[in-house]
């Protein structure tokens, strides 16, 4: 029994020999990797010359902490001036669709142009042969080539020939025609004026009419940004276009629309204000201009200079309450307004914020700030997100519970209002009692006096809010500064590359037949050679016949017997006597058998019986396939008598006997087909005519009929001394070694050897001596002989 460590030498020996025949594999298929990498390279070149250059272009944004960019002012919103920097939020507005239209229509990318090369059309951007005109409520169908040779200097030619979508069906648009430049071209599907610019006659060109959204789409899926540094205010933009002025046009216009945009959020806040302060002030300045014209008019009426020391501190008072009860009632009106907007997005957006009318409750700021940063938020979000997006779940669910939370607010600061103008209306009621002391003129002065000076103090109010309003609108800058712009100079070229695409060309070409010889080496299920036989059986194989494509009427032996083949049969007589037992004196009878037929038995049948007959031997070949006999055309004999008629008593022992033209060889035919061969070979007239055939020859050949199909090579076998089985190469599958194994290993026919047929010297084999490697296991015989014609079907 085998140890562990010759049983891992075994296995690592098996695994060498087959990665070395694989590698010879290879090297026989040499001339295929040539001219497959040959290919590849090939494409390789072809693909580089049809794909356009592409370029990657970047700009960088520093994003600049908020409160280091403005007054801190008392203004609206205020707490959202600070806080930490959302650098997804700039990022989200920048890759929104509505920033990104924007710039294509500042950029006014409505046609664009290319010029016809030969392996690909060239855009032509910033050096457009012609220019467009047209008008944009005008028909012009979009993405449709139009084709414009320029014939002189006043015509043009235009050519189209394409299929589009029109009105939800595939439609074909074929048509030429000529037109006048400077004059409008129209007619079904296009309406536009061209002027030549840098047009040559020697040149093609075409242009298309470009879909905005489409072009949106475009560069949205190539524009990437994304934070530049981990924990730093850096973003950058990148963006691969075949044109690098083109991308760096892009870019740099995305970066001036951007800042523009977050400028105008930012004034958005104190430019609200101001309005709002504004239409206050109209009516402010209005009733105290009436206030100021009838205390004036009243005292020049009554002549009157001033009122007493006394009158002028009850007017004070009364001033003073009329103001405090004007800036709670402004309060209240305001958190009625606030409470009434609260659901309205849009209504939100324009309130002001409550320090505007002097309110100064912390807590009520903050939650304004809180929900107008929430709605914010969701507005830059929802420009990328889809509505079940999570973070939008999220920002909704923080939204109402804000506004939840300032609903109660407001319901608390809305009645304490009202009482303080409750308790203030009571105070002024008394204050205006103790004015029915005086004179009836001096109270209508003292009246007109408060008005005056309430109205007056308003408006003081309010200058001072909208100066402060405005400061901080001219102090407001962008929180975004562009550190480097797009430059095309800079653009890093992406491919294609020439050199990387031959190779990986050339190298996917090596890898294809590289691939579909291995695939083939492993799912090849047919035996190549005499290795694989041995992979799966212990039987030896005594013989290895090659192929030399001749005619099937040819004994190699005799009519070629310096070829290639006939050297093969007589390598397979001398293995013999490792096989069979070792008689000195006494008959040996051989059975030639195969599993199937097509593998060329009967062939080998014949030429090893005349190969011995050639060695001085009395040799008889009978062919016991009794089904369907072929060996009798071979060697040109009629089938009349044979096996079959001698075993069912019709021809004697000596009718059936034929000498063929080689000496020393006779030949029994099958005769007619029985109806019952198996029993025929088992009735004991077979045992008999080998009995008798034995005292007249020194080497009986059967040749018998497949295994896998009936029983009765295996009756015949069990009656022989060697058992060939014989396997053709490329076409004896590799489950029929185990079958022969199987049928050795039962004892069923004794003394077994493989022949491998029909070997072609260029296939499978290793190089040898005279071009393959023919040798049975435990011996190696190597000749030198001539290359005449022979069969081996």
């Amino acid at each position: 029994m085998k140890t562990m460590e010759e049983f891992s030498n075994s296995l690592e020996r098996e695994d060498m020999l087959a990665v070395k025949k694989f590698i010879h594999k290879l090297k026989r298929n040499w001339y295929w990797f040539m001219f497959v990498g040959f290919i590849g390279a090939g494409l390789g070149y072809l693909f580089t010359q049809i794909t356009s250059p592409s370029y990657q272009l970047q700009s960088l944004f520093l994003i600049k902490d908020k409160e280091n960019n403005q007054l801190k002012m008392d203004l609206p919103f205020a707490g959202s001036m600070g806080g930490n920097i959302n650098l997804q939020n700039h990022i989200g507005i920048l890759t929104s669709y509505s920033i990104n239209r924007r710039v294509l229509e500042n950029l006014d990318w409505s046609t664009s142009w290319y010029q016809e090369m030969m392996f690909r059309d060239n855009e032509l951007y910033g050096n457009e042969p012609f220019d467009v005109l047209y008008d944009r409520t005008a028909t012009n169908l979009e993405g449709v080539p139009i084709h414009v040779h320029m014939l002189d200097s006043t015509n043009y030619e235009l050519v189209v020939d394409a299929k589009t979508w029109l009105y939800g069906r595939e439609v074909e648009i074929k048509f030429k025609d000529r037109g006048t430049y400077g004059e409008p071209f129209s007619n079904d599907y296009f309406n536009f004026t061209l002027y030549p610019k840098t047009a040559s006659r020697d040149e093609q060109y075409f242009f298309t009419f470009n879909n905005l959204d489409q072009l949106v789409k475009d560069y949205r899926g190539r524009l990437v940004i994304e934070e530049l540094v981990e924990k730093a205010d850096l973003i950058s933009l990148t963006l691969e276009d075949n044109v690098p002025e083109k991308g760096a046009d892009y870019l740099n216009e995305l970066s001036s629309v951007y800042l523009a945009y977050e400028l105008r959020a930012k004034n958005h806040t104190s430019e609200t204000t101001v309005n709002f302060i504004d239409s206050q002030l109209k009516d402010v300045i209005d009733t105290l201009k009436v206030a100021g014209n009838n205390f004036t008019s009243f005292r020049s009426r009554n002549q009157i200079v001033d009122m007493s020391q006394e009158g002028g501190i009850i007017v004070q008072k009364l001033v003073d309450l009329d103001t405090e009860r004007s800036m709670i009632q402004s309060h209240l009106d305001y958190y009625r307004n606030l409470q009434k907007y609260l659901n309205d997005t849009e209504k939100m957006k324009e309130v002001v914020a409550p320090s505007v009318v002097g309110i100064v409750d912390e807590s009520l700021n903050s939650l304004v700030v809180q929900l107008s940063d929430l709605y914010r938020s969701r507005e830059v979000i929802s420009y990328t997100a889809q509505e079940k997006n999570p973070k939008l779940i999220l920002i909704g669910n923080q939204i109402d519970m804000v506004k939840r939370n300032l609903q109660e607010n407001l319901k608390n600061l809305i009645n304490n209002a009202i009482i303080q103008v409750q308790g203030l209306d009571r105070r002024i009621d008394k204050v205006n009692q103790q004015l029915t002391a005086y004179p009836k003129t001096e109270q209508q002065m003292m009246n007109m006096q408060r008005m005056y000076d309430l109205n007056n103090e308003l408006y003081t109010f309010l200058l001072k809010k909208r100066a402060e309003a405005a400061i901080t609108h001219a102090s407001n800058v962008s929180d975004t500064e562009v550190l480097d712009q797009a430059r095309p100079e800079l653009a890093v070229r992406l491919g294609p590359n020439l050199m990387i695409n031959v190779a990986a060309g050339m190298f996917g070409g090596l890898f294809v037949p590289f691939v579909v010889l291995m695939l083939g080496t492993y799912f090849y299920d047919r035996i190549k050679s005499a290795e694989d036989v041995e992979e799966y059986s212990d039987i030896p194989v005594i013989g290895n016949i090659v192929n030399a494509n001749v005619s099937s009427e040819y004994l190699a032996a005799i009519d070629n017997p310096r070829s290639a083949i006939a050297e093969s049969f007589r390598e397979l007589r001398t293995n013999l006597q490792f096989v069979g037992p070792r008689k000195k004196d006494g008959t040996i009878i051989i059975g030639v058998n195969s599993v199937i037929s097509g593998e060329g038995k009967s062939f080998t049948s014949a030429n090893l019986a005349s190969m011995i007959a050639l060695n001085n031997k009395k040799v008889l070949l009978v062919d016991c396939d009794l089904r369907k006999p072929s060996l009798h055309n071979r060697l040109k004999y009629k089938n009349k008598e044979g096996l079959s008629t001698y075993l069912t008593d019709f021809s004697s022992f000596d009718e059936i006997f034929r000498q063929t033209r080689v000496e020393n060889l006779q030949f029994i035919s099958a005769g007619p087909i029985p109806p019952n061969p198996s029993e025929l070979l088992e009735n004991g007239k077979f045992e008999e005519l080998i009995n008798r055939c034995r005292e007249l020859f020194d080497y009986i050949v059967f040749d018998n009929p497949p295994l896998s199909i009936v029983s009765d090579g295996i009756i015949i076998g069990q009656k022989v001394d060697i058992n060939l089985f014989v396997m053709r190469q490329d076409y004896s599958k590799k489950n029929e070694i185990k079958f022969i194994d199987h049928v050795h290993k039962k004892k069923s026919m004794k003394n077994a050897g493989i022949i491998l047929n029909d070997i072609h010297l260029s296939k499978h084999a290793h190089v040898g001596a005279y071009g393959a490697d023919y040798s049975y296991k435990r011996k190696s015989s190597y000749y030198y002989f001539d290359s005449s014609p022979s069969y081996t079907g």
